[in-house]
């Protein structure tokens, strides 16, 4: 069934591509991080050819009833946000793999400003409140491609899903719409587990990250594959047809709440990533290494260093980004 109006919002934009791309760059070889030529700008990982295609974001559902979501083991970078109360939605950005679909999708919120900013792509979504979409396209250099600025096939509608997570984005065709080109690397990559950060720190088993209710998550550590796994409070976070979320890296993120929003509603929370800076968690290898992340404007990209204060060196592979209020609990297991 073809998708054709999800939401009462007005376009804001047409169609018309941006004919802003930006340039790909590449890691410096110092501090013991690698050269990003040759390899995958959101994963670190080598590979035979580096695709050109532009950052493609998703805002995915992470209620109880949008699991298990689709494609979603093939996002090279993950970010969970705290949207009201103890729900959290995910924003993820896919670029070394594209599946054939992804989902649910649901709507956009302020946070993704800062978050998907440095990545200067393109955006899938189901909208969102008027002043959420103004804000967003006001300030943020990446191509909002929502369900009311595309054409009607962009998105497929999955009758076997329940409204409001019953919505699915077609990469393929979302790329079509865009001439953004591939985006900057998001961090530091060392070249394996055992040069990384991970060298700095103290061992750790799991994270738990407090969201509170049924959002709230555990990340375990897997000596066999040297990988993490993603729980939610209720089950083990699982992908349609592809197993349980594990990742290379585990980021938690910690920030302040935004308040500059009048319109927003107390609920919802928004967190502050912009000319600021916070505390973070890197787990990685078996560890977990403290240190700070530092952000100046909405489209700047995030500074991470850590204890020693040089800059994080990552795990190459899939991350994913834990974004906690700083009144959220973070328990990290030992043993």
């Amino acid at each position: 069934m073809t998708l054709l109006i999800l939401s009462g919002c007005s376009q804001l934009n047409a169609n018309t591509p941006s004919e802003s791309p930006a340039p790909v760059s590449t890691t410096p070889p110092s501090d013991g991080a690698v050269s990003m030529a040759g390899r995958a700008p959101l994963t670190g990982v080598p590979v035979k050819e580096v695709p050109t295609r532009p950052a493609l974001a998703v805002k995915i559902s992470n209620t109880t009833d949008a699991h298990p979501q689709r494609g979603l083991g093939d996002a090279d970078l993950v970010f969970v946000e705290p949207i009201t109360g103890s729900t959290t939605r995910l924003a993820a950005i896919f670029q070394s793999k594209l599946p054939a679909q992804i989902g649910p999708v649901r709507s956009l919120r302020p946070t993704d400003a800062a978050l998907l900013g440095p990545t200067r792509g393109i955006v899938a979504d189901t909208m969102a409140d008027r002043w959420v979409l103004t804000y967003f396209e006001k300030v943020t250099d990446v191509d909002d491609r929502g369900t009311l600025v595309v054409p009607p096939d962009t998105y497929r509608i999955d009758s076997r899903r329940r409204a409001p997570n019953h919505v699915f984005a077609q990469p393929a065709k979302l790329l079509t719409l865009t001439k953004r080109t591939a985006p900057a690397p998001y961090f530091s990559y060392a070249p394996g587990i055992a040069e990384s950060s991970a060298r700095l720190g103290t061992p750790a088993t799991s994270v738990r990250i407090g969201y509170g209710g049924s959002s709230t998550a555990t990340w375990t550590y897997q000596a066999k594959t040297k990988r993490w796994t993603r729980a939610e409070q209720w089950a083990p976070h699982m992908i349609e047809g592809g197993g349980q979320v594990a990742a290379d890296n585990v980021l938690v993120l910690r920030a302040a709440p935004d308040h500059s929003f009048p319109q927003a509603k107390k609920s919802m929370s928004i967190l502050d990533f912009t000319d600021t800076s916070g505390q973070l968690q890197l787990f990685t290898g078996g560890k977990v290494v403290t240190g700070r992340w530092t952000k100046a404007g909405v489209n700047d990209p995030f500074a991470f260093t850590g204890p020693d204060g040089k800059r994080l060196l990552l795990t190459p592979g899939t991350t994913w980004v834990e974004c906690a209020l700083t009144t959220m609990a973070v328990q990290v297991g030992r043993g």
